[in-house]
């Protein structure tokens, strides 16, 4: 059984939905900045899916290289969403969306 680009689109699309889905619906900062992550990676299974789709051409690696880079940066991203979120819970006492409107510089 081989794998082709229509099963990563499809993948990669349902992995989006289900972070717009988080996103829209959950109000507790971490499940947002969890669901932003899951946005995040949909790209990056369509760019592997794109690379390991085109066979045995050279440079097949850059997909992967890129996909780890890619991975990389949305969990610097996370961990600095995180870190806000704990400052939001020291400063407000609560952690949910709406206590942003709270925080008083």
């Amino acid at each position: 059984m081989t794998i082709d680009f229509t099963q990563y689109a499809l993948l990669s699309a349902a992995v989006f939905a289900i972070g717009v889905y988080g996103v829209l619906a959950r109000r507790h900062p971490l499940a947002v900045a969890m669901s932003l992550g899951l946005m995040f990676a949909a790209p990056v299974i369509a760019l592997v899916g794109f690379t390991h789709n085109q066979g045995n051409v050279p440079g097949v690696q850059l997909g992967d290289a890129l996909s780890t880079m890619a991975i990389v940066a949305g969990t610097c991203i996370c961990s600095v969403a995180f870190a806000l979120v704990v400052l939001l819970w020291r400063r407000t006492g609560r952690a949910d969306v709406d206590a942003l409107g709270d925080v008083e510089g």
